[in-house]
């Protein structure tokens, strides 16, 4: 089944049956040590099928409502997860667009803040209705110690406005501009001003995308802070434990 046959009704049962679940996938730093994960939505269709975000996610992008449900439904999962965990130092990214940071779904990041480090990552081809309202709830949501990550860096909108314009702690470097700098020179030159604009802003970039050593090695010499990618792990379900290296202490999160 593509994405053409996929009905929001299909999802909505999907929701509320529990097969849309969050999988987890390894972030590290220089050293290779965990200091968190990124939240990617997965739709188990069967034993044998499981469906990615690109296939349901746009059919549902601009409803507000399935998209509240769809957000809500991962971040209590996530909650039933890490609960256990009493924050040991890491953090958990999640994907969420602007609109569906709703007064429950705040609730919810709040909640889940007091287990594990909560990074939203605002994706670049989010686009915000009402600026100034998203301004005051990155401030609530910053003031309740939930950090902001941009997502997809490059590959929309202008990225000059949204690092002027927002207080992200994070970026994201798409795997587009990282996966095969190790063949492709004008690539590697074209991830190099971004990351030099990027640290203009003082910001610690993720580097998603890292499939090798030697794009791991070249991404090292550019400064970058973190790593995510099937180098280190697959995107797993949440009872698995894909990466074990030792955790960073707690007070290290606020120093990557």
């Amino acid at each position: 089944m593509n994405s053409i046959e996929i009905t929001k009704t299909q999802i909505t049962d999907a929701i509320s049956t529990g097969k849309i679940q969050p999988f987890i996938q390894t972030i590290v730093n220089v050293n290779k040590n965990l200091v968190g994960f990124e939240a990617l939505s997965r739709w188990i269709v069967s034993d044998h099928e499981i469906r990615l975000p690109s296939e349901f996610i746009p059919i549902i992008k601009d409803d507000q409502r399935l998209s509240e449900n769809l957000t809500n439904s991962i971040l209590l999962q996530l909650i039933d997860h890490f609960k256990p965990h009493n924050n040991n130092g890491l953090f958990i990214s999640i994907n969420i667009y602007s609109h569906s940071l709703t007064t429950p779904v705040i609730h919810l990041l709040v909640t889940l803040n007091q287990s594990i480090n909560v990074v939203i990552e605002i994706l670049e081809n989010d686009d915000l209705e009402n600026i100034d309202n998203f301004r005051m709830t990155l401030h609530y949501l910053k003031v309740k110690g939930i950090k902001i990550a941009l997502d997809d860096f490059g590959c929309d909108k202008n990225i000059n406005d949204r690092l002027f314009d927002h207080p992200f702690d994070y970026v994201k470097i798409d795997r587009l501009f990282v996966h095969d700098i190790d063949t492709n020179l004008s690539k590697l030159k074209s991830l190099q001003a971004m990351v030099t604009l990027i640290q203009y802003f003082n910001l610690p970039i993720i580097a998603e995308g890292v499939e090798t050593e030697s794009v791991f090695k070249l991404l090292t010499n550019l400064n970058i802070e973190m790593y995510q990618g099937y180098l280190f792990s697959k995107p797993n379900p949440l009872g698995a434990k894909p990466y074990q290296p030792t955790p960073l202490a707690s007070n290290d999160f606020e120093n990557n």
